[in-house]
């Protein structure tokens, strides 16, 4: 049965057991979970402990709230390679940390880089991404757990093509793909939202493990937040793709505002068919 959910740091910052309480009296049954953006007492993602993990699984399944995604957004393409290394092994980690939790994805980005960057700019910052996923991928294979890349237009890893890229030159089944349409995008990219969708799906379908849903509105050359029935992201045709192709995997809404959450919730249920 799929599964809705929300990131859970938009609610705010708790204890493991008043966040698991505020989000499930929400609606929700699972979560992306950044422990800390979401959780009180824990100061960075380097500073997770497996007694921290302890405690937010026994809170969680008390309250029958799932994890979905440990989200642990590190700089995959940082270059300076000591900074680098030492972001990967923050990611390995908690990669031991989602095997804790039984969560089957842990989540990260891959760096920002300008869209408007130099092919040979976009080259080098590329393999730097691909050198961290390798060795990512390594700990994920003894793990079990995937490892799940999201691409974002102004990030390193920014277009269908160059995911597909990533997937076949690493060539693990533990490589997955957190798909946020809107962060595929760009205030001009708009409209070509479609074009750019179906090339995601067409490209890397098989490979999307989780879905992040949320809608912008672009003003003055600018995208920004706005409820999911209210913006620019057609979302009608995609929902057409997932409930027909993709009908098990779990939908998290993405920067929702805690005062308008019902309304996004309500949206997704009639997009998902439930």
């Amino acid at each position: 049965m799929r599964t809705l959910g929300v990131r859970a740091h938009d609610f705010g910052r708790f204890t493991a057991q008043r966040l698991a309480e505020v989000v499930t009296s929400a609606g929700f049954s699972c979560v992306q979970l950044a422990p800390a953006k979401a959780i009180e007492g824990i100061a960075s993602i380097a500073e997770i402990t497996p007694a921290h993990i302890d405690e937010i699984k026994r809170a969680f399944d008390a309250a029958a709230l799932s994890v979905t995604v440990l989200g642990c957004y590190i700089e995959p393409a940082e270059p300076i390679k000591e900074k680098r290394l030492s972001n990967v092994k923050t990611f390995c980690d908690n990669l031991a940390y989602g095997a804790q939790l039984g969560v089957t994805c842990v989540g990260t980005e891959t760096t920002r880089l300008a869209f408007d960057a130099t092919e040979a700019e976009r080259e080098e910052r590329y393999a730097l991404v691909k050198d961290s996923v390798l060795r990512m991928v390594e700990a994920a294979e003894k793990t079990g757990v995937t490892i799940g890349i999201e691409p974002v237009a102004d990030h390193t890893i920014n277009t269908p093509a160059l995911t597909r890229r990533l997937l076949d030159e690493v060539k693990s089944d533990k490589l997955k793909l957190i798909f946020d349409p809107a962060n595929l995008l760009l205030p001009h990219t708009v409209d070509r939202q479609q074009e750019i969708f179906n090339e995601m799906c067409r490209l890397n379908g098989d490979n999307v493990a989780v879905m992040h849903i949320k809608n912008i509105a672009v003003t003055d050359g600018a995208k920004s937040w706005c409820n999911l029935g209210r913006g620019v992201i057609e979302y009608a045709p995609l929902f057409a793709w997932l409930n027909g192709e993709k009908p098990f995997i779990p939908l998290l809404l993405d920067e929702v505002r805690p005062p308008s959450h019902g309304e996004d919730l309500a949206r997704l249920r009639q997009l998902a068919g439930m």
